[in-house]
């Protein structure tokens, strides 16, 4: 089951002038930051802006992304194919360089073919830095 927007992605290709930018320019307040190639924003009103540096590797054009949060990635992605949805990436483990679990994810796909990630925060996360 969705249960909640877990954040709104965009592609970077200069991750610290990115950075810079949505810290010191717009004022955004620092979060997670994984390698250099994925980091997050928190907005005022609590919600998270993610940058991410692999995006553009696979586009000519990135543009920014939605991310759903589910409570069983698994279920959810064979629920949206039941249903005729176009999986564009099956359920992978996200892993930070510590090898800890960070998150799931898999890509859905909407009729225009715009990329939807659903994602499900590993358990170990849950109540650490990120809600459910």
């Amino acid at each position: 089951m969705i249960t909640r927007v877990a954040f709104v992605a965009h592609p970077v290709r200069d991750m610290g002038a990115a950075r810079r930018f949505y810290g010191e320019v717009l004022g955004l307040a620092p979060g997670a930051d994984f390698q250099g190639v994925w980091s997050e924003f928190t907005t005022p009103d609590g919600q998270t802006v993610a940058l991410d540096t692999f995006s553009p590797k696979y586009s000519e054009t990135p543009t920014p992304y939605l991310a759903l949060e589910t409570d069983d990635i698994d279920g959810e992605v064979a629920r949206l194919r039941a249903a005729g949805a176009r999986i564009g990436m099956e359920p992978w483990l996200n892993q930070d360089d510590q090898g800890r679990d960070v998150c799931r994810m898999a890509f859905v796909l909407d009729p225009d073919g715009n990329a939807i990630m659903l994602h499900q925060t590993a358990p170990a996360r849950l109540g650490a830095d990120r809600p459910a």
